[in-house]
């Protein structure tokens, strides 16, 4: 979705309201992936410590975990292409998934679906922090341990 990789100014992962924290854990992690992959400058930067040890950076931005009923989490990827966003990031974590455990596989399941039908278990979005907060403003925080 995005024209051009452009460091984002927020980053928000939309968790399903009913999903396990464990299976959160890992959609959490697979959709901020998936964002930091479109968008480099945000997270990965090589890194070397006194000692020599090398590692890459994490996140330098804070990555906001929201929750979504299942019609919210449904409008939200509903009016993703209506927002004329050009410079944003989306990722979206569909149900099947968990299902499915090769990549060439899930490829070609996400071709086939319509993912404003599909069931979601998490969208990750970011891109301008007026974008967002359109998009997500209103979703609670997601806490794992009570998903009400």
């Amino acid at each position: 979705m995005a024209d051009s990789v452009q460091t984002p100014e927020r980053v928000v992962i939309v968790l399903a309201s009913d999903i396990r924290p464990d299976t959160a854990v890992n959609v959490g992690a697979c959709l901020a992936a998936g964002l930091s992959a479109a968008s480099p400058t945000w997270a990965g930067q090589a890194l070397v410590d006194a000692t020599g040890l090398t590692s890459v950076s994490s996140s330098h931005l804070p990555i906001v975990l929201l929750r979504a009923t299942p019609e919210r989490m449904n409008e939200l990827v509903t009016r993703l292409p209506s927002i004329g966003q050009t410079n944003g990031s989306v990722s979206v974590f569909p149900t099947y998934a968990k299902s499915v455990h090769d990549v060439q596989t899930y490829w070609q399941q996400h071709a086939i679906k319509s993912h404003r039908v599909e069931p979601l278990l998490g969208i990750g979005i970011a891109g301008s922090k007026k974008w967002v907060n359109s998009l997500t403003g209103s979703l609670p925080l997601w806490r794992g341990c009570d998903p009400k």
